[in-house]
């Protein structure tokens, strides 16, 4: 077991299949090398090299893991009385759907979690913590309503279901309460994108952040009025109209003057 600063409360803390690291919260987590049932891993290493809601340092407690073809635990030594909250690490890198990895957690063999899909949780290549507050008084294990017997050995166990294998990434064990326990950031989800952008789109305030925009279209160009041009086909009696006239003023004056002649 390691026992980090008194400022982070905690007392044991274990890197599962991966290297010593301390965190930057201070805690000074021991290797996992040992001879043990289980198989380590560093795929999350090479393959989600950006695994989300972390801390860039503190990658590596979720991309190291040990998993096990079936149930398979660690002990925790524990020498007094008291507060205590188990910090346990998971981050699903292999799986990029729900119900494929699912398994349950014991603590000294009481199902203290149940039916946990990391990929349910929060999706691929992100960190997940779960937390199980519990209490020691002498010789008892108080862990929610179940009082159980206590010899100073926390039991933790992994236990394999009908959805492939049951895994870890990373254990804390906190003196304290959950008040006390530090935690990772809130989770960024779809919905609370768009409940912000609703927000957004109704803030008085901001008026002019989401109208559409419009491509300008070309100018028109402006038309001139000029004098309307007649045109020369539009009436074709037009062109006859002094020559009839001519005849009409001609004509009579021939017969008249035809008339006097003949009368002299």
């Amino acid at each position: 077991a390691v026992v980090s600063t008194q400022s982070t409360g905690a007392i044991w803390a274990l890197n599962a299949g991966g290297g010593s690291h301390r965190s930057v919260d201070g805690v000074m987590y021991k290797s996992d090398f040992a001879e043990m049932p289980g198989i380590v891993s560093d795929h999350g290493v090479t393959h989600v090299p950006l695994l989300a809601r972390v801390h860039p340092q503190d990658r590596i407690l979720y991309q190291t893991e040990r998993y096990h073809h079936d149930d398979f635990g660690y002990d925790i030594p524990i020498s007094k009385s008291g507060n205590y909250v188990l910090n346990l690490k998971f981050s699903e890198v292999y799986f990029r759907s729900s119900n494929q990895k699912v398994f349950d957690i014991k603590m000294n063999n009481q199902p203290v979690i149940v039916g946990l899909d990391i990929f349910n949780k929060v999706g691929f290549g992100t960190a997940h913590d779960e937390y199980v507050p519990f209490k020691v008084e002498e010789n008892a294990l108080l862990i929610g309503d179940y009082k159980l017997s206590f010899s100073g050995v926390l039991r933790v166990e992994f236990v394999k279901t009908p959805y492939d294998n049951p895994k870890v990434n990373a254990l804390v064990l906190y003196e304290g309460t959950m008040n006390e326990v530090p935690k990772l950031p809130a989770l960024q989800t779809e919905d609370d994108e768009i409940v912000q952008e609703d927000i957004i789109q109704e803030d008085p305030a901001q008026p002019e952040m989401h109208k559409e925009r419009h491509i300008p279209e070309p100018p028109q160009q402006k038309k001139v009025s000029r004098p309307k041009k007649a045109n020369p086909y539009d009436d074709q009696s037009a062109q006859y109209w002094p020559i009839i006239i001519s005849i009409g003023v001609f004509l009579p004056t021939v017969i008249l003057l035809y008339s006097r002649q003949k009368a002299s």
